[in-house]
C-alpha cells in the first residue's frame, strides 16, 4: 500500500497525463503520461519517446567482462537522460560491488551534457572518461553508455563527444567512432541471454475510464475487461485484428466491492464477484444471471475445466456447470482456512498453493489430495501450467526464484532466478515461453518499478528481457496471449493505455 501511495504521489506532482521529461538540450520529450493517439509503435517513439518507468531506469554495468544491468530510481526530471548517464558514472553500489559488479569507466569521468535529436543522443564527457584505457576495457565503457542511453525509445544511438569535442577515433584504444553507434555495435558484450525479439505496439484507446478490481477474459478473437469505477460497472471490449475498442453492455445490478473473478468457457463470460454471478454472451450481446452459489464470497482461485467452472473461496470449493444451469459443493480442501495464492487447471487437476502447502482436486474422482509443499511459502505468486509442470513465479516481496512443479513425480524443483523478481505482474503463457510484464521489485522498503518485463523458457531454464513497452511501468496490468501477440492493458495507479507484444518468430 505504501508502495501504491507513493506512486500516486509521484503521479500527482508529475501534473496528470502529460508530464514530460527531457534530455538536455533535447529535441526528444521523455513522456510520463499518455501518448497521443498513435498510428504506429515507431510513430509513437518518435513523437513522444514514452518514459519506460515512472519510478526506475536502468543503468549498464559489467561483471565477469559483460554488461550487467542494475535499476536505479529516480524523483520527477526534466532530464532523465542527464539523470541516468550521472548514475551510471556514479558507479556500482557497495552491495553490488560485492556481488562482483564494477564498472568500466573511471571514477573520475564526469557528464558534461546530454542532447537527443532524431533518435541520437550526443554525450559530452569529460576527458577522464578515455583514459588509461586498453581497447577491451574501452569498448565496455562505450558499451555502459550505449545501453544505458538506448533504454529510452527516443534514442536509437549514441554520438560521443569529450569535453566538448566530437570523437571519431579514440586514440588510447584506437577505436573508431565516426558514426553513431547502438547496441547492436556491442552486442558481443552484452547480457548472456539476449532480449527477446520483437516488437511492441500501442493499443487503440480505450472507451472506459481505469476501473479497480478489474478482470479480463481472452475468447479467441477479443479481450473482454470488466471493472468498476465510482463504484459503477464499466465494460468494454478490444479487438487486436482491427485494434479497435467498443463499449459493452454493463452486467445487470452492481458488481459491489472486493474482486471480481471470471473464466471464458468458449461461448461465454463467467462472472463471479461478491454481489453479482452472471453470464455475458459476446455474440448476442447479452448477460444472464447465474444461480447464487452456496458458498459467500468471490473466490480466491477460478479456473475452467473445460466442463465446469470451478471456484475456490478459502473456506469452501464449488464447482458451476453450464449445461444445467446448477452448482454444486466439493468435498473439503485440505487448505481449509488458508487463502490461497495462486491456482492453476493442468488438463486434469486444480492445483492450488497456499503459501508453502499444496493440493489437487481432481473432477473424474470428486477427491481433493495433498501435495508436496513448496520449497518456500510464497503469498500473491502467479502460476500456469506449461503442459509438464506447475511454474510459480513472482509473489510479495518480489522473490527473484521460482518453483516448478512435476504432478508424475509429486516433486518441486528450484528455477534459474530472475536479475530481478517481481510482484503485481501480469503473466502469461505462450505455448513456448513465460511472458512477465509489469509490477514491481526490490525490497520491502525500497520497492521500484522495473522499466521492462521478462520472457522464461522452462526447456533452457533461462530468462531474457522483453524489449522496452511503450507504456509506463505500473501494478496489476491486465495480460492476456492471443495466440501470437502478448496484451497489456491497464493497471494501477489508474492506467488506462495498453500495447502489444509480438515476438519474433
Amino acid at each position: 500500500m505504501k508502495t501504491l501511495l507513493a506512486i500516486v504521489a509521484l503521479v500527482v506532482v508529475a501534473g496528470g497525463a502529460w508530464y514530460v521529461l527531457f534530455g538536455s538540450g533535447s529535441e526528444g520529450a521523455v513522456s510520463l503520461g499518455q501518448p497521443p493517439k498513435p498510428k504506429t509503435a515507431l510513430q509513437t517513439a518518435q513523437a513522444t519517446g514514452t518514459l519506460l518507468s515512472t519510478r526506475s531506469f536502468e543503468v549498464w554495468f559489467t561483471r565477469g567482462g559483460r554488461l550487467v544491468e542494475s535499476l536505479r530510481t529516480h524523483a520527477p526530471t526534466r532530464k532523465v537522460a542527464a539523470a541516468a548517464l550521472a548514475a551510471l558514472l556514479a558507479g556500482p553500489t557497495r552491495s553490488e560491488r560485492a556481488s562482483g559488479v564494477s564498472s568500466a569507466i573511471p571514477p573520475g569521468a564526469r557528464p558534461l551534457g546530454v542532447s537527443i535529436a532524431n533518435g541520437v543522443a550526443t554525450v559530452d564527457l569529460s576527458s577522464e572518461f578515455e583514459s588509461g584505457a586498453a581497447s577491451r576495457s574501452l569498448k565496455l565503457r562505450l558499451a555502459q553508455v550505449v545501453y544505458t542511453l538506448t533504454q529510452f525509445p527516443t534514442v536509437d544511438t549514441v554520438r560521443f563527444e569529450i569535453n566538448g569535442t566530437p570523437v571519431d577515433v579514440f586514440s588510447s584504444g584506437g577505436i573508431v567512432l565516426d558514426h553513431p553507434v547502438g547496441r547492436v555495435d556491442y552486442k558481443g558484450l552484452g547480457p548472456k541471454v539476449p532480449a527477446l525479439a520483437g516488437t511492441w505496439q500501442p493499443l487503440a484507446r480505450a472507451p472506459i475510464a481505469a476501473p479497480i478490481g478489474r478482470t479480463s477474459v481472452w475468447t479467441g478473437r477479443q479481450l473482454l475487461v470488466l471493472g468498476r469505477v465510482d463504484g459503477s460497472p464499466v465494460f468494454a471490449a478490444y479487438e487486436p485484428l482491427t485494434n479497435t475498442w467498443r463499449p459493452l453492455t454493463r452486467p445487470p445490478g452492481p458488481v459491489g466491492s472486493g474482486p471480481i473473478r471470471s473464466v471464458w468457457t468458449g461461448k461465454e463470460m463467467l462472472v463471479w464477484s461478491r454481489t453479482i454471478q452472471a453470464a455475458y454472451n459476446p455474440r448476442t450481446g447479452r448477460w444472464r444471471p447465474l444461480a447464487s452459489p452456496p458458498v459467500g464470497p468471490a473466490p480466491a482461485v477460478v479456473v475452467w475445466t473445460g466442463r465446469e467452472l470451478i471456484g475456490w473461496t478459502g473456506t469452501g470449493a464449488v464447482a458451476y456447470r453450464p449445461a444445467t444451469g446448477s452448482w454444486r459443493t466439493l468435498p473439503p480442501v485440505p487448505l481449509r482456512g488458508q487463502l490461497s495464492s495462486a491456482g492453476v487447471w493442468t488438463g486434469r487437476d486444480l492445483v492450488v498453493l497456499s503459501g508453502a502447502r499444496a493440493a489437487a482436486y481432481s473432477p473424474a474422482t470428486n477427491h481433493w489430495r495433498r501435495l508436496a509443499p513448496m520449497p518456500e511459502a510464497r503469498a500473491g505468486a502467479s502460476a500456469v501450467w506449461d503442459g509438464h509442470e506447475v511454474l510459480v513465479f513472482g509473489g510479495r516481496d518480489a522473490p527473484a526464484e521460482g518453483f516448478a512443479y512435476d504432478p508424475g513425480t509429486n516433486r518441486w524443483r528450484r528455477l534459474a532466478p530472475m536479475d530481478a523478481g517481481r510482484a503485481a505482474a501480469a503473466v502469461v503463457w505462450t505455448g513456448k515461453r513465460l511472458l512477465m510484464w509489469g509490477g514491481e521489485t526490490g525490497r520491502p522498503g525500497a520497492f521500484v518499478i522495473p522499466p521492462h518485463g521478462f520472457a522464461y523458457d522452462p526447456r533452457s531454464d533461462t530468462w531474457s528481457a522483453l524489449p522496452p513497452a511503450p507504456l509506463r511501468g505500473r501494478l496489476d496490468p491486465v495480460g492476456a496471449w492471443t495466440g501470437h501477440e502478448l496484451l497489456i492493458w491497464g493497471g494501477d495507479p489508474g492506467f488506462s493505455d495498453g500495447a502489444a507484444f509480438t515476438p519474433s518468430g
